[in-house]
Formats: structure tokens, C-alpha cells, sequence
């Protein structure tokens, strides 16, 4: 669920509003995206649409994983669900790279062409995840981001623009 955190910066900036989602991941988005919740296959969905005339959505879920005896660890756990998250096998997804923060974060990147309802759409994929604490121990803690962007609007310049500041924002989210 959503955490209620849409609020301007603790400066009173209003150039962007910083997010938090379900206890998981806090991050700073441009100022006048509308944000909304979704309910897709049983789980809450958070959106975030950009001021018009800007098309494209992006979509945030997030998880908190229990690595398996037999996994090797948290850190091992994430290390998987990166490389799952970028889909080496599916020859719809490009430009994927997995690397780490300098905070131990993992970030895992691809772009994805889909055909959505009869429409051509570019998916921008982002996990950021990291090792944290709760009540059953040692658990991989991932936000997954997701920005469709209609195919015809892939290249434009303020879209271009546009995503350059939600990598930003995503790349410096902060795991919870």
C-alpha cells in the first residue's frame, strides 16, 4: 500500500515530490506527475503520469524476498532477481545491464518493445534492491519500475528529457 509520502522536499522545494511505497523504496519525482494506484492481478500498482503534453507511465511494485536455505545468501538472492529482471533470454529486451551502487544497492536496466493492446509501446525497466533487516531476518528488499512510453514517441527529444530525469530519480531511490 501506499505510504502517503507525496509531499515537496524537506527544503519546501517544489521543484519535485518525494514518494515512499509500501514501507520499500522512497524516491524523488518532477514536480506535477499525477500519481494514482492500480490493481493489477491482485496486486496494488503504483502510477505516475507525467503534466501534459507528456505522454507514457510509469508503474512501480515492490517486494521484500526471503532468500532459500539453499540460495547463498541475500546478496546472492538479489544477484538472481537482477539477471531474471533483464531477460536474457527474451529477444525483446535490449540494452540490459546489471551493476551495483556504491551503497551495496543493485540496480538491473533493460528496454523492452511490447505490442500492448494493438499498440506499439517502449518499456523502460529499472529494479533497484538491496539487503535489508525485518522481523524474519536478512531479506532482499526490490523496487520494480516500468515506463511505457508509446513506440511512435520512443527517440523524441522531450522524451528523451523526460527519461533522463526519472533514471535519475530512480538510480538514487533509496531502499527501505
Amino acid at each position: 500500500m501506499a505510504d502517503d509520502t507525496y509531499s515537496p522536499n524537506a527544503q519546501g522545494n517544489t521543484q519535485g515530490s518525494d514518494i515512499g511505497w509500501a514501507d520499500t523504496v522512497r524516491f524523488r519525482l518532477p514536480a506535477g506527475w499525477a500519481v494514482d494506484v492500480e490493481e493489477h492481478e491482485g496486486q496494488a500498482v503504483s502510477t505516475f503520469r507525467p503534466p501534459p503534453p507528456a505522454a507514457g507511465v510509469l508503474r512501480l511494485v515492490t517486494d521484500r524476498v526471503t532468500p532459500r536455505p539453499d540460495s547463498g545468501g541475500t546478496a546472492a538472492t538479489l544477484q538472481e532477481m537482477a539477471l531474471r529482471f533483464v531477460r536474457p533470454q527474451d529477444q525483446r529486451a535490449g540494452d540490459r545491464m546489471v551493476e551495483s551502487r556504491a551503497d551495496g544497492a543493485v540496480i538491473a536496466q533493460a528496454m523492452m518493445r511490447t505490442e500492448e493492446d494493438g499498440r506499439a509501446e517502449t518499456h523502460y525497466l529499472w529494479l533497484v534492491g538491496a539487503e535489508r533487516a525485518d522481523a524474519a531476518g536478512s531479506v532482499a528488499a526490490v523496487a520494480m519500475f516500468s515506463f511505457a512510453l508509446p513506440d511512435l514517441m520512443d527517440g523524441d527529444e522531450s522524451c528523451a528529457e523526460m527519461l533522463g530525469r526519472i533514471d535519475d530519480a530512480i538510480r538514487n531511490a533509496e531502499i527501505l
